[in-house]
Order: C-alpha cells, then sequence, then structure tokens
C-alpha cells in the first residue's frame, strides 16, 4: 500500500508545483468555497485509487457530494478512505509554499489501518499502516532543540491568563495554515506541540494521526485531555484537538 500511496502523492505534487488555477468553482458541503486546483487534486487522487488500491472502499472527501464506492465487487466489509487533497489551499492561493495532502484509511469498525502524509513543497512525507511508521529520507531524529516551537491556532480565542502561561512556556509560537503540515512537524521532532481549540477543525484535517499517534509517543485527544472515539466519517463535525507527547500534554491540559 505504501506504493500505491507514494505514487499518488509523488504525481500530485508534480501539478501543485507545476502551478494549478486557483479559480472559485463552487462551495462545498462545509459551505467553503472549492477552487480548481482542490477539485483537480482530489480527481488525481481518486483516479489513482480507482487504479492501484486493491481495497473495497468508500472515498470521503470535502468536495465530493457523496462517497465514491471503489472495488465494489470484491468480497468483505466497505473500508473507508478519506482524504485531504490540498490541505492548506489558502496558502496555495497566496503562494505560501507550505501545502499538504492526507490519506487515512480506516476499516469498517473504525481503526485506522493505513495513513499517509506529505508536504508537497518539502517533499516530507510520513507512511503507517498497522505494523510500521516510515519517514521520508530527509528525516532525522533530533535529540536536542535550541528552540521550543509551539504550534498554536487561537483566532478568535481570547488569551486568558492560563493560556498566557501556557504560551510563554515555548520560545516560539506559529501557526502555519496546514494543519497535517503542522502535525508532521510534531511528530518529526521540529515542534513540541500542535493545539487547535477553536472547534473549526474536521476529520480529514487530522484523520491520519490516529494510526501515526500508535506508532510513536504522541497523543491525540480533544481539549480535555480526552481519546477521541470516533463515531462517524462526517467531514462537517468539528472539533477540537491537542497532539502532543505525555509530558507536554499534562502542563497544556492545565492551561486550556
Amino acid at each position: 500500500m505504501f506504493k500505491v500511496l507514494y505514487n499518488i502523492f509523488r504525481e500530485c505534487r508534480y501539478y501543485i508545483l507545476k502551478g494549478l488555477s486557483n479559480k472559485a468553482i463552487v462551495k462545498n458541503k462545509k459551505g467553503d468555497i472549492t477552487k480548481y486546483f482542490d477539485k483537480f487534486i482530489e480527481n488525481k487522487i481518486i483516479t489513482g485509487l480507482k487504479n492501484k488500491c486493491p481495497l473495497k472502499a468508500h472515498i470521503i472527501s470535502e468536495e465530493l457530494s457523496k462517497s465514491v464506492k471503489i472495488n465494489k465487487n470484491r468480497t468483505g466489509n466497505y473500508n473507508y478512505i478519506i482524504i485531504d487533497p490540498v490541505d492548506g489551499s489558502d496558502n496555495y492561493s497566496i503562494g505560501i509554499p507550505f501545502v499538504c495532502m492526507g490519506i487515512s484509511i480506516f476499516d469498517d469498525k473504525f481503526n485506522p489501518i493505513y495513513s499517509f502524509v506529505g508536504n508537497y513543497y518539502s517533499c516530507d512525507w510520513i507512511y503507517a499502516d498497522e505494523n510500521k511508521i516510515l519517514f521520508n529520507k530527509k528525516y532525522k531524529h533530533r535529540n536536542e532543540r535550541n528552540k521550543k516551537l509551539l504550534i498554536f491556532t487561537f483566532s478568535k480565542i481570547k488569551l486568558n491568563m492560563k493560556i498566557q502561561h501556557l504560551i510563554n512556556k515555548f520560545d516560539i509560537i506559529r501557526s502555519l495554515g496546514a494543519t497535517i503540515g503542522e502535525m508532521m512537524f510534531v511528530t518529526m521532532k521540529k515542534a513540541e506541540a500542535f493545539i487547535d481549540i477553536r472547534g473549526k477543525l474536521t476529520f480529514e484535517n487530522f484523520a491520519p494521526f490516529f494510526l501515526i499517534a500508535k506508532h510513536t509517543s504522541l497523543k491525540l485527544v480533544n481539549e480535555k485531555g480526552e481519546e477521541i472515539k470516533l463515531k462517524n466519517f462526517s467531514l462537517t463535525e468539528k472539533y477540537k484537538i491537542i497532539f502532543t507527547n505525555e509530558k507536554n500534554l499534562k502542563s497544556i491540559i492545565k492551561n486550556v
């Protein structure tokens, strides 16, 4: 499955870097404007999955009005493939080179079985299945960093004294405009923690990291520190999430 997902990423990356129109097409089911590049890359991913993915599955994406079924004639229950073709659409529209892809596959019991995330511009990627996690060759584990980076999206969040106390524990605070890329930074130990407690994230924004977290020391939880338990594959339900290690998590929960 790695080759299937990686090759889809590589093809989509070619078109992203080549340049695609940001002309508005229509509003998606969340009410956001779908741009030409969103739909183009989504179609490339769906075509790649249709041609190469061996699984019987529903493909679900925010730009689709209904799921796309693949390998319908295979036996067994349907799996669910959640795709985020262009995470960081606003970045891409204005030429900020921080744009990502996310593909996650769950079985019919809501268990994650495959995940792939990639940054189109840096070509960093992470793949995970039930047995292993793989990083691109550029990734090197760094035991020490000179600065502690917190990725914290806080638009319309009142910075009370508790949150201000939390922020003061970190040297650098950033919000980079692509949740998948930001959570990749935490996974690759380039950042300490990711926090988004606005209540605006939807499932496709972080779905690949359920499986990635299982292979690392990281925790994917809600703002109360509780494990996020999936009940459906809705891409309109909103979430608040924290993604960090156990040590940071205890401190963060006290302050959010």
